[in-house]
């Protein structure tokens, strides 16, 4: 760096300090040519007059905004992956805003208290904090600007303004669900969730009402002001402080709230506004400077509010953990779609954590529902998502709707038992009229597992693609070699050539359908000839359940269905519901949209390790059974 430049980066860098000060001087100055202000004597008066009531009324929603903002840091703690988002992070993001929001230059003096008073905290996750909070602040004030403005509105510019604002808002909101992560060269940058969204403005809102209200209550008496006037007015005026970095916003909130309020006595809201900075900026100062010079008072008088979600802790496991032995063989799907095993003490969880809900697949892989929906909701909390119970049973739904949870039926899960299947009967009329389709059309259907034809299964796959579209994914299976490996394939060849296959999850006591590829130009009946097909080695390999895999079941069901209910239905199968339960209707909805977001447009496939060793040699059914009983990925971890 040559000395040149090194000069002229120190002036911008000091020049960017200086330049609060200057604003802050530039309109105190301004504020002192005012021709209405009161003299010194006059101030005193003014003040004087506030009655003690009043001031205890200021202090109350001083500490109520406080409180909010502890609050706030701990919404941003859960953002951030601090793990520190408890009532020691509430307390120090108080002390942070009470130091940073005095002193002025808020990026630096608040990433300085942070880090000072969580020994916990890196330099660098204090600053990313403190960034955090600042844009997002600003981000939610400006959105109750914009509502404020909308329902105060007396003129048509500020209904204008008012709603390009709320527009801006709401399209912020879209753009923080459909595109909750941005690649900036080396850098992923993760947008708040909604529901992190929602808190933060909600905790703004508290913050910024109750300052607002303790600034009314401290005007003197007989000011005349509405405050239904002065809330919006106090909002706007303290993002322009905000902007400023001014310390405590001096000089600019007094302009502002003048230039806002022209029909206002400036006396009365200077003496208010003098009297509202001991309450709301020195005081908070003061505290929060004893707490910087000895940080370990911040934590005294805590207490361990441990309960049995605390104790039964989370752990995140592989996906490839997965147990065997568990009800629904149809959770493997994580197994591609990047979710992992939730252990929540002896209870296990299919889970996937998307930007937006943290989703339990199906019941429990081990447990019961009733122990697991309080830590799993915890577990969502501490991520800022909504914890959703998808595709879960009946008892499972009944369990967790007992709790307070709201439940929505959306599915039914197509069973067989291979056991006592039959061809045999009316009911099964339409099935035999399609295998004899295919038995004209000399099909040849063989099954075939660990060592499969990829090269062939892709080809129909991206034909089958072509035909269909884009395929769907998150809850169902694509393809992928190390995934398809995993499971019992069914292959349709006409003269030797590959036109369709399916394929099976697989557990200790039950198989799901998961991939159906077959090509436009394959004889009628192919589909139902390799399920017929599947359904005779379930019934080799001892299985007593099969699963046809789930059709929608709700109001707009026939809207979505596209035949496949009458598909299944050729093999009169049992049809169990299938439920999506979460704690409120407002994540219920979320949830739902999160749902078909994450079908529709699923994240990129997590590829299924196994297929980069040698691939495992094929067996038959029968001891493919036993070799599961010995190892649930045993096809995969052997040669």
């Amino acid at each position: 760096m040559t000395p040149k430049f090194a000069s002229q980066r120190s002036l911008t860098k000091g020049f960017r300090y200086l330049f609060p000060v200057i604003i802050m001087a530039l309109c105190i100055f301004a504020l002192s040519q005012h021709d209405n202000l009161p003299s010194a004597a006059e101030l005193w008066t003014l003040i004087s007059g506030i009655k003690i009531t009043q001031w205890l009324g200021a202090v109350a929603g001083t500490a109520l905004s406080f409180w909010a903002l502890g609050k706030y840091d701990s919404v941003a703690h859960r953002h951030l992956r601090t793990g520190l988002d408890g009532a020691l992070a509430q307390r120090a993001g108080m002390v942070s805003i009470a130091f940073s929001q005095t002193i002025g230059f808020g990026i630096f003096t608040g990433a300085f208290a942070r880090w000072r008073v969580i020994p916990q905290l890196s330099p660098l996750q204090a600053a990313q904090m403190t960034g955090f909070v600042g844009v997002t602040f600003l981000t939610a004030l400006a959105a109750i600007c914009g509502i404020a403005l909308l329902g105060t509105a007396h003129s048509l510019h500020n209904l204008l303004l008012g709603g390009a604002i709320s527009l801006i808002a709401l399209t912020a909101s879209v753009v923080c669900f459909m595109f909750p992560t941005w690649k900036i060269g080396k850098f992923t940058l993760r947008l708040p969730s909604l529901r992190a969204l929602f808190a933060l403005g909600a905790w703004t809102l508290v913050d910024i009402a109750s300052a607002g209200c303790a600034l009314w209550l401290l005007l003197p008496e007989g000011h005349g002001i509405a405050l239904t006037d002065l809330l919006p007015a106090y909002f706007l005026a303290l993002g322009l402080a905000i902007i400023s970095s001014a310390p405590g916003g001096a000089g600019p909130l007094e302009i502002a709230l003048i230039a806002l309020l022209p029909a206002a006595d400036p006396a009365t809201l200077v003496a208010g506004l003098l009297a509202f900075r001991m309450v709301y900026y020195a005081v908070p100062a003061i505290l929060s400077g004893v707490f910087l010079l000895n940080p370990t008072l911040l934590s005294r008088g805590l207490k361990n509010e441990s309960d049995d979600a605390d104790y039964l802790g989370n752990d995140r496991r592989p996906a490839m953990s997965l147990p065997f032995e568990r009800p629904q063989a149809e959770t493997a799907v994580i197994l591609q779609n990047g979710g992992n095993v939730l252990a929540l003490g002896l209870n296990q969880l299919a889970i996937l954590d998307s930007p937006q809900i943290s989703v339990a697949f199906f019941d429990p892989t081990s447990g019961t529902s009733p122990e697991t929906t309080k830590a799993f909701a915890r577990y969502a909390s501490q991520r800022n998502t909504a914890p959703c119970f998808y595709k879960c049973s009946a008892r499972a739904a009944t369990a967790v709707r007992s709790q307070g949870w709201r439940v929505l039926r959306i599915a039914a899960d197509a069973i067989v038992n291979p056991q006592t299947f039959s061809e045999s009967g009316s009911r099964y009329r339409q099935l035999r009229r399609k295998l004899r389709h295919t038995e004209k059309a000399n099909l040849e259907i063989e099954a075939a597992w660990g060592q499969l034809p990829y090269d062939e299964m892709a080809v129909v796959d991206q034909k089958w693609i072509q035909q269909h579209g884009k395929a769907l994914g998150t809850t169902m299976g694509r393809f992928e070699p190390g995934y398809v490996g995993l499971q019992a394939a069914f292959l349709a060849r006409k003269n030797g050539r590959l036109i369709g296959f399916v394929t099976f999850h697989r557990c200790s006591n039950e198989w799901a359908l998961d991939l159906v590829r077959i090509l436009p130009d394959t004889p009628d009946g192919t589909g139902h000839a390799l399920i017929r097909a599947a359904i005779e080695h379930a019934r080799e390999a001892g299985i007593e359940r099969m699963s046809l895999s789930a059709v929608p079941d709700h109001t707009y069901a026939h809207k979505l269905d596209g035949g496949l209910k009458r598909f299944k239905t050729c093999f009169n199968p049992t049809w169990e519901p299938r439920y999506i339960a979460t704690p409120s209707w407002g994540q219920m909805a979320l949830a739902l949209a999160e749902m078909t977001r994450l079908v529709h447009r699923p994240a990129p496939l997590t590829s299924v390790p196994h297929i980069a060793g040698k691939k495992p040699a094929p067996q038959s059914s029968q001891n493919l059974h036993i070799d599961d009983e010995k190892n649930e990925f045993a096809l995969e971890r052997t040669a």
